[in-house]
């Protein structure tokens, strides 16, 4: 007999934002919980894909960068998210460099076609979603334990057989300059605990400090702005990954799906 997988061990190569939701799941007592868990971790992939879709566009200041802005001044429903994603996968303009050709694949295919991931996420998932978000547990059990024992491993396995989510994500907490070029002292964010990396990241891109990136191990970071942000949580007193749920000039709106929790912060 197979020996069970260790859930710690199975999620370290996942990004922190994906790899809290997925363990929080197992968290659960009552399938009704398990299940508005589940949409939690598709919500999160989601948002984290679009926020790396998002990051690029807004700073290669891409045909795209107006509406994406524009999208986040109030609290933007995750549909509109979604849509503002797929215009983007759309455009021949956007830009198609690392990591943006990681965010292509999980969702479309090199003749165009989407992806089984795609068309779970973007048509299937949505629908539930929005059927049930906000209406709480007032189903009867099995109810619930039909519909998270349908969708648990087709999330999970997008999940973790997505290459865009095992790319490295890292928060940089110490810049300091290494023969004209940037030396970052980061720790990377990936699994159910974030970890220091003893060596620094040499590189000649410039990012500010506090930064969160993703890393493609050698020289490039793509900083994920406001969109992805690492952050000290005054409600639970430790540090974790949020999503941005809405941007103005000084302030950010987070939201932090392993946690629960949502809070106003000045931005970087």
């Amino acid at each position: 007999m197979r020996a069970p997988i260790d859930p710690l061990l199975a999620v370290s190569n996942l990004a922190g934002p994906i790899a809290g939701s997925l363990l929080k799941i197992d968290g659960q007592h009552s399938f009704s919980a398990r299940f508005f868990a589940l949409l939690d971790l598709g919500e999160a992939v989601l948002k984290y894909a679009a926020a790396i879709a998002f990051a690029l566009v807004t700073q290669a200041n891409a045909s795209q960068a107006v509406e994406v802005v524009e999208l986040f001044k109030r609290p933007p429903t995750l549909g509109k998210i979604v849509e503002r994603l797929r215009k983007i996968l759309a455009d021949s303009s956007a830009p198609t460099m690392w990591p943006m050709n990681l965010v292509n694949e999980a969702f479309y295919r090199q003749n165009g076609k989407q992806t089984p991931a795609a068309r779970y996420l973007f048509e299937e998932f949505i629908a539930i979603r929005n059927s049930e978000r906000g209406h709480g547990a007032q189903q009867p059990e099995g109810y619930y334990e039909e519909r998270y024992v349908k969708n648990r491993s087709i999330l999970e396995d997008i999940a973790l057989s997505t290459d865009l989510f095992s790319a490295s994500l890292v928060h940089v907490h110490s810049i300091d300059h290494h023969i004209e070029q940037y030396s970052y002292k980061v720790t990377r964010l990936m699994g159910a605990f974030p970890i220091g990396i003893a060596e620094p990241i040499i590189t000649p891109k410039k990012v500010r400090m506090h930064s969160t990136c993703l890393w493609d191990k050698a020289e490039r970071l793509l900083p994920l702005d406001d969109f992805v942000v690492y952050r000290f949580c005054k409600h639970c007193s430790t540090e974790h990954t949020f999503f941005a749920d809405s941007i103005t000039d000084n302030l950010v709106n987070l939201q932090s799906y392993p946690g629960s929790h949502r809070m106003d912060a000045k931005r970087l």
